[in-house]
């Protein structure tokens, strides 16, 4: 090897002339210089990746537009059918779908359940459009029955005895396409159809009698059976009956024992025919027998002199269970006044009515009052608002033709 011909010692005497360097920058300059060179070295190989990346989409791209091309000619030339490259594609894009459903991103849940909800709340806004009864809650106050709902349909009304046989409640059946001249007939099925517990009432019909009509269709002829325990209890039968056929358009019972006329009763005595009453100047309450059943309308016992005492009667409490007070005290009217078979209420200005089941079972309980003194239309004057439920306060209101409907 060639040996060099500078010593060490002439080497070290050259270096000592050489003019001193010296760097005035700190350590921190020096490395913040270094770090900005490295971190610019960074960007070159991600320059180079997003260059990359962009040519292989400009080449997906060509591809997919020639297999395109190549597939819709394959496509024309084989009448419709797919190829098998097709197929496999279509089968990975519905695997791939079907993964989606099955596994769906937090997005898409919420979405989902947005439109179930949805979904739900327009089935239930349709089925109100086209069917208003349907779906609601049942309403817990049996309502009466109007003219205009009377013209349909004919109308079977039973008095049957509270749980406590105190009072006799009268419950109504609207039956379509019935023959008026058959009601005597409609009324002996109803009674032995009629499931009294379900409303909260006495198990009371069928009776052991035989009920036909009499010598006119005002008539109904009643035969009891030798020893019938009816006749003993006369009082609640007879109360029950009158009630019943008051309703339906009779005006008179005929009585007769096995076949023979007449009928000899513990109370009443022997009796042939009574006369039924339609104006019996009573007042009205309410009856429930408990929260699950529903609220009837019921007539008082006993009747009173003239159309203003029975309604303030209407708001007395009776010491007798399950019977309440029909009208609210705060129901409140200035004066009453009649004209023929027209009475009129002038409320006052505080009175309480609002469009609810409890005033409408109020204003129910007045027109029934007043039907049972011999009125056929209410007047209320000064009414706080217009209508409550179906009944019109600013027109006359005829009277129901029968209570507590409950079918």
């Amino acid at each position: 090897m060639r040996r060099s011909r500078w010593k060490e010692s002439e080497i070290e005497d050259m270096l000592r002339e050489l003019p001193k360097l010296k760097d005035d920058r700190s350590k921190a300059e020096v490395y913040a210089r270094i770090h900005d060179k490295k971190r610019k070295k960074h960007w070159i190989p991600l320059i180079a990746g997003v260059a990359s990346l962009f040519l292989m989409v400009v080449l997906a791209s060509s591809l997919i537009i020639e297999k395109k091309g190549t597939t819709s000619q394959e496509g024309s030339g084989s009448s419709g059918k797919l190829s098998l490259s097709e197929n496999n594609e279509t089968a990975d894009l519905e695997r791939q779908d079907a993964s989606n459903k099955a596994n769906p991103s937090e997005d898409e849940q919420d979405y989902q359940e947005f439109s179930s909800k949805q979904a739900k709340i327009e089935s239930k806004d349709e089925v109100s459009e086209i069917e208003p009864g349907k779906g609601k809650k049942e309403k817990n106050f049996a309502q009466a029955i109007y003219q205009d709902d009377h013209n349909n349909a004919s109308i079977i009304t039973m008095g049957i005895p509270d749980n406590q046989m105190n009072f006799i409640v009268p419950i109504s059946i609207k039956l379509k396409n019935h023959d008026q001249s058959d009601t005597l007939k409609q009324l002996v099925n109803q009674m032995s159809d009629i499931n009294e517990e379900k409303y909260g009432l006495s198990d009371y019909f069928p009776l052991d009698i035989k009920i036909s009509q009499g010598k006119d269709t005002a008539t109904a002829h009643i035969d009891f059976q030798e020893n019938s325990q009816l006749l003993d209890e006369d009082t609640l039968f007879l109360h029950s009956m009158e009630e019943t056929l008051s309703y339906n358009n009779i005006e008179k019972m005929t009585f007769s024992t096995g076949g023979k006329q007449g009928a000899m009763f513990a109370h009443a005595g022997y009796l042939k025919e009574v006369d039924i009453p339609h104006q019996k100047n009573r007042t009205y309450l309410l009856y429930q027998k408990d929260e699950s059943s529903p609220r009837f309308l019921v007539p008082s016992n006993m009747g009173y002199q003239d159309f203003e005492e029975a309604l303030q009667a209407g708001k007395g409490e009776a010491d007798i269970e399950g019977i309440s007070p029909a009208i609210p005290h705060d129901l409140k009217w200035e004066r009453i006044s009649s004209n023929g078979d027209l009475v009129i209420i002038q409320l006052s200005d505080q009175a309480a009515i609002e469009n609810s089941e409890e005033s409408l079972e109020a204003l129910e309980a007045i027109l029934f009052i007043a039907k049972d003194f011999g009125f056929e239309k209410v007047k209320f004057e000064n009414a706080p608002i217009e209508e409550v439920g179906q009944l019109n306060l600013t027109e006359d209101i005829l009277v129901p033709k029968a209570p507590n409907q409950v079918n």
